[in-house]
């Protein structure tokens, strides 16, 4: 009888929906600091010291500056702490060039997030 009910199909189900609930929320807990980093290249593709990366959160309406930073002298950013899921990201360097603001979309708020692809600075935009 026992056997019959834990091999039942609907406690086969319910039982892995619970178990991927336990691993998502394990995984949330362990990358949910806020950090995103990334680097900023110009247009040679050579890393951009001092540039200037703003971090902006989207609304329904507008697009909100919420922190900034300055690469540094590899070209990386780092921004910590934020709670945002859905944000922009631009970079800029008078004399080098500017990106224009790249949105991400993240699964969960303050999602840790390390871009893949630099920030490209764009001569004369």
């Amino acid at each position: 009888m026992l056997r019959a009910i834990l091999l039942n199909r609907y406690t086969i189900t319910f039982g892995l929906i619970a178990i991927l609930a336990v691993v998502w929320n394990i995984y949330v807990h362990f990358n949910d600091d806020g950090i995103i980093t990334g680097q900023v290249i110009g247009p040679g593709r050579r890393p951009v010291p001092g540039a200037t990366v703003i971090l902006s959160e989207k609304t329904l309406l507008v697009s909100a500056p919420r922190d900034e930073t300055r690469t540094d002298a590899a070209g990386r950013f780092r921004f910590s702490g934020h709670r945002l899921f859905r944000f922009y990201l631009e970079a800029s360097k008078e004399g080098v060039g500017r990106m224009p603001p790249k949105e991400f979309r993240l699964y969960f708020k303050g999602q840790n997030l390390r871009l893949d692809q630099a920030l490209q600075l764009k001569e004369g935009k």
